[in-house]
């Protein structure tokens, strides 16, 4: 039932990211973080996502063992139990570039160049007999609002393309236009916190080029999205409400459930 609500919930609300869903916090682009979602399919006769879990935190502790870059990394499940593409997703966020984000950046090529070892290096598949990695976007996460008191259990993950040659002018328009309507959303308790991301990889085969990350602290504030009043909003920057419509298209939208932190040492 649960389920059956939240993708009537997303239908509806997916239908309002366009104009309303775009807030956001400066952040000067030398301490920006970076993003990678790792979706992963499960194969036939595996139930959980333990393996998943396991296997990601391995690699993560290896990872953070070279240069201590590891900023959080959490599990998420698809709520659509239709979703034959992927069941899970890893969000994980790093201080800064490094061999983990440079293998699925090259793995096409089956060689990377490693940072911690200052060579060339061989890009090795993750995946096991359990589940298969599907897809790994890559991100510079630009902004992102608000400071979770608890760990959120709502997750929607919004692809977003740019109109093609004001991509500057897009990213502009969510600093300067949409920060305060997006941190009072926040104050008044309809959403966590926000994350607005570029893609940097695989940014040529990709209709799309952002994405923003909006947190849900549980299922009763995600419903609260139909009780929003966006009225005050538009009468106060209407500009920016017409603007939003020629810079940008929501392309997918999906939503996620929280599954586990993964607990990957020190930072």
């Amino acid at each position: 039932m649960l389920k059956k609500t939240l993708m009537k919930k997303i239908a509806c609300y997916s239908s309002f990211i366009l104009m309303f869903c775009l807030g956001i916090t400066t952040a000067s682009a030398q301490n920006n973080n970076y993003l990678v979602l790792e979706y992963m399919r499960l194969k036939p006769g595996i139930t959980d996502s333990s393996p998943i879990i396991e296997n990601t935190r391995q690699r993560l502790q290896q990872q953070n063992e070279k240069d201590h870059s590891v900023i959080q990394s959490t599990v998420w499940q698809s709520v659509n139990p239709n979703n034959k593409d992927y069941q899970y997703v890893v969000a994980t966020i790093f201080k800064n570039f490094n061999d983990y984000l440079s293998q699925y950046k090259n793995n096409d090529s089956g060689v990377f160049y490693s940072l911690s070892k200052g060579r060339l290096d061989t890009a090795a598949a993750s995946e096991n007999d359990s589940f298969q990695i599907v897809h790994t976007p890559i991100f510079e996460m630009l902004a992102g609002a608000g400071s979770p008191k608890k760990q959120p259990k709502y997750l929607l993950n919004t692809q977003i393309k740019a109109a093609s040659g004001r991509e500057m002018i897009y990213e502009s328009s969510e600093f300067q236009d949409w920060l305060p309507i997006h941190e009072d959303l926040i104050k008044k308790g309809y959403e966590s916190s926000f994350n607005f991301n570029r893609l940097i990889f695989p940014l040529s085969r990709s209709d799309y080029n952002y994405s923003t990350l909006i947190f849900f602290e549980d299922e009763a504030m995600f419903n609260k999205q139909d009780d929003i009043d966006y009225d005050p909003y538009m009468r106060a920057n209407q500009a920016a409400f017409i603007k939003s419509g020629t810079l940008h298209k929501d392309m997918h939208a999906e939503l996620l459930q929280f599954v586990t932190v993964l607990d990957v040492g020190k930072k």
